[in-house]
């Protein structure tokens, strides 16, 4: 090596090339098919949930009520996504196309990732963690929800790519495209921006030279465009920013944030061994001189476990340690575990736990398909297959009437009329008062009361409306839908 030159990526014995270029290419083709097809199988086969809901609500309202919500409400958080469904619902609206984004989505950042890891890894590893990230149960699993979490991972992916492009060679195009991504990756959600942290966070790690001043003109420049989208927390009402269910950071949430990122059981035992072995390799690339490689496993190492203190450290105060909220940190963990990989390549062992990790994942992944979430569609089948025209609905919380308002769309015209008590989504309308002073005008005015409660709805669905609709109709009929969804009808 010419004296003074910093040892490079390439001059690293501990991590070689591996495989020909053209097999790495014919096994990452091989892992995006997999991974492609367990993010499109039976992707429609569940009812929309709650936020699936919302989501369509957004993508159905006016521009005027859009940008209402954009302002004072969620909208802010998943900006890009919200108008990308805008267009994307014209073109269908069934459960298996508006889940389509986040699945395609899913299913680029397989090839992103390894690109992204042949920045820290030979191809070998590198291979790994597209294999990782394609037999992830959670990253599957939010790649088959119509939100925007698998968006913002593709972004931060991209995003870190041309991080390390511009702190390493500091070209202007890099800083450009990092800046660039950054603010997309923010507005697909907010919270990824505690990766944009880590990212800076991780140079102090990096050895001389550091392009200063680049770095903070972009990070000046990404922080003013996200200012509209940083005010939301002074402008949003309290009740959209205070949620009791939201769990505070303990050792508990911990665990369950390491089960989340490496699978439940057995897997994230497997998992935490190649994440050990991951850190053993960044400690050996310090002690052993090789600045660079050590300062881009400090990146991976900031990124898994920066995002989740900080977001501890907010919980103390509000609750927030939710592990969908740090799922951008998912791409971190599955680099770490193909370090790991490389470090445990004697006699195969990383490649064999890989495969381990990987084909106990498959079966997780397959139980997901068929455990149900949240069955609106049983539910709202179960009123409009049987109501009269003219019966009343009313809804706890008032806010899930938007699943209501999807599947009788999705009736069409054999929908039947119904009088719903309800706001509708962040605008008036009669609510459950008012299903009151009607009962109190004309008792028997509705043939049918229909009341559906979901689960946190049993602490909104009072004695007052309970006993006015059983000393009218007497004791309702009553079904149940699998997770916590129960449909009374009332006057049968």
């Amino acid at each position: 090596m010419p004296a003074g030159r910093e040892p490079s990526h390439a001059d690293a014995p501990t991590i070689p090339a591996g495989i020909p270029r053209g097999q790495a290419a014919v096994f990452l083709a091989l892992l995006t098919i997999a991974g492609a097809w367990l993010r499109l199988s039976h992707l429609g086969s569940k009812s929309l949930w709650l936020d699936e809901g919302a989501t369509v609500a957004l993508a159905r309202a006016s521009w005027q009520h859009f940008a209402w919500v954009w302002w004072h409400g969620e909208a802010n958080l998943q900006t890009i996504y919200f108008l990308l469904m805008r267009a994307w619902i014209h073109l269908g609206d069934s459960e298996t196309w508006l889940r389509l984004p986040s699945a395609l989505f899913g299913i680029a950042s397989i090839p992103v990732i390894y690109m992204l890891a042949r920045k820290f890894m030979g191809a070998a590893s590198a291979l790994a963690a597209a294999a990782l990230l394609a037999f992830n149960p959670g990253h599957v699993y939010y790649s088959q929800e119509a939100r925007s979490y698998t968006l913002a991972i593709l972004l931060v992916l991209l995003s870190t790519y041309y991080f390390v492009r511009a702190v390493e060679e500091n070209q202007p195009r890099d800083w450009l495209f990092w800046t660039a991504l950054g603010i997309l990756a923010f507005y697909s959600h907010d919270f990824a921006a505690l990766v944009l942290v880590a990212q800076a966070v991780s140079v102090l790690f990096k050895a001389p030279p550091v392009p200063w001043r680049r770095l903070m003109t972009c990070s000046v420049v990404i922080f003013l465009f996200a200012i509209p989208g940083l005010t939301y927390v002074f402008r949003a009402s309290p009740e959209n920013l205070r949620f009791l269910w939201m769990p505070r950071a303990s050792a508990k949430e911990f665990w369950h944030l390491a089960m989340f990122y490496g699978g439940a059981g057995v897997k994230v035992i497997v998992a935490g061994v190649l994440w050990i072995a991951g850190a053993v390799a960044v400690w050996k690339s310090r002690r052993s001189g090789a600045a660079l490689d050590f300062w881009r496993g400090m990146l991976i190492v900031v990124w898994a476990v920066l995002p989740a203190v900080i977001l501890a450290l907010v919980s103390l105060r509000q609750p927030m340690f939710l592990q969908r909220y740090l799922i951008f940190s998912l791409p971190a963990t599955v680099l770490l575990a193909a370090l790991g990989v490389d470090t445990l390549r004697k006699w195969g062992i990383g490649l064999l736990l890989t495969a381990l990790l990987c084909g106990m994942s498959q079966t997780a992944i397959t139980k997901e398909y068929h455990k149900p979430r949240e069955d609106w569609r049983g539910a709202g089948n179960a009123v409009l297959s049987s109501a009269a025209p003219g019966d009343a609905v009313v809804f706890f919380p008032f806010y899930t009437r938007v699943m209501l308002d999807y599947y009788r769309d999705r009736y069409g015209a054999s929908a039947p009329p119904l009088h719903v008590f309800a706001p509708g989504y962040y605008d008036g309308g009669e609510d459950v008062r008012d299903l009151l002073k009607a009962l109190d005008r004309d008792p028997r005015g509705f043939k049918h009361v229909w009341v559906l409660v979901s689960g946190d709805g049993k602490d909104f669905y009072g004695a007052a409306i309970e006993g006015k609709l059983y000393s009218n109709y007497g004791v309702p009929a009553v079904e149940w839908f699998p997770p916590d969804i129960t449909v009374l009808e009332y006057g049968r």
